[in-house]
């Protein structure tokens, strides 16, 4: 990965071997990069205690690799509600219309249904209250 000149526009950086073509990266190229660099941002809430998966299944135009990109980095903040709306991040992404976003988090984790059916505040809530 690489910045070829001082221009920082989408097309300046380049993803290739030096016996290769230019090639554009892909959104979800740049999550993974900033993944890289900064390894613990995929678990940093922000000021509204929200996770990075929560703005990606919240958001309309995030593309499908770019959340499950996100996904990947921390598979644990798909069990944990956005604490702005009170929705699972399933919940979100199918709210927003981004269904296979929702399926694949429910295919990864199906305890979520019956999580987000009765109302535990995360999946770990719901097991620790089950084994008392």
């Amino acid at each position: 990965y690489s910045i070829t000149d001082v221009d920082t526009s989408i097309s300046s950086w380049t993803v290739k071997k030096p016996d290769e073509p230019d090639i554009l990266p892909t959104p979800s190229l740049h999550v993974k990069k900033v993944f890289e660099l900064y390894p613990n941002v995929v678990q940093t809430v922000d000021k509204d205690k929200r996770l990075p998966l929560h703005h990606a299944a919240a958001s309309a135009t995030a593309s499908f690799d770019v959340f499950i990109t996100i996904f990947e980095a921390n598979k644990d903040a798909a069990s944990i509600r956005d604490p702005a709306t009170g929705l699972f991040p399933f919940q979100l992404a199918a709210s927003h219309h981004n269904h296979a976003a929702s399926f694949s988090l429910l295919l990864a984790n199906p305890n979520l249904v019956s999580s987000a059916v009765t109302g535990a505040s995360d999946v770990s809530d719901r097991k620790r209250k089950r084994s008392s």
